[in-house]
């Protein structure tokens, strides 16, 4: 430790030292003002970003109203058969992850946003409280045919939160996010919910292991295509 102490103590004398005895390159008036007005055309104004408050009721406000329209054009054919607990209990732990994951988002988007909770922590915490609501809301019914009418509905989620990691990614595009894979992780999940929403008000089988299963499987899939597609897209712009 102490070598390399001695080492950079070294550079850094030789540096000053090439700096005393070359001075900076004299610029002339006229090109100093060339230069000076160069910089000065590429100025462009930019529009300050929101808060991450008013950035979350955004995001809130159009997730919610791309999963009424798909909704309504699907069905609330599932939903129908939910007894009170249920459609109390599910459509509360859906609202709590549109918030939740909205300001995550939010604050992603906005540097300098103070973070009260891990991106990570959200998907988890959200994940984990899908997982138990259905588990204790849900009947446990027997396993036939469970591929066979858990597929489409997999499929179908998984179709819905491709436009809807599209539709926040452009509502996002101004925003610099510090890290491409939580970045590309919030995105997912917030898609996933979507697909996730729609599905629990379209699909009429509200058992407990299809739900765990089916519905969330596309949401943990979609926060880890979100990721690798994020790192991905970076290091190729990065080596390009």
């Amino acid at each position: 430790m102490a070598e390399l102490q001695e080492q950079s103590a070294k550079i850094d004398e030789q540096i000053n030292r090439r700096l005393e005895l070359e001075p900076a390159p004299f610029l002339s008036p006229d090109l100093q003002r060339k230069i000076s007005g160069a910089l000065m055309d590429s100025l462009q104004s930019v529009k300050p970003m929101p808060w991450a408050g008013v950035l979350a009721a955004q995001f809130a406000a159009v997730f919610v109203v791309f999963a009424a329209a798909l909704i309504a054009i699907m069905g609330i054919t599932g939903f129908r058969t939910l007894n009170s607990l249920q459609a109390i209990g599910i459509v509360t732990i859906l609202a709590v992850g549109v918030s939740l994951l909205s300001l995550v988002l939010a604050w992603q988007i906005r540097p300098g946003s103070h973070q009260k909770i891990s991106a990570q922590l959200s998907w988890a915490c959200f994940g984990l409280g899908f997982l138990t609501g259905a588990a204790l809301l849900f009947p446990w019914r027997g396993a036939e045919a469970f591929v066979s009418l858990g597929w489409p509905c997999f499929l179908m989620g998984s179709a819905i939160a491709i436009p809807g990691a599209l539709l926040f990614w452009l509502l996002t595009r101004r925003g610099v996010p510090l890290s491409a894979g939580t970045f590309g992780g919030t995105l997912g999940a917030i898609a996933g919910l979507l697909g996730l929403t729609v599905l629990q008000f379209r699909c009429v089988h509200q058992d407990a292991a299809h739900l765990l299963v089916w519905h969330g499987g596309v949401l943990f899939l979609s926060i880890a295509i979100g990721v690798l597609a994020a790192i991905a897209i970076e290091r190729v712009v990065h080596y390009r």
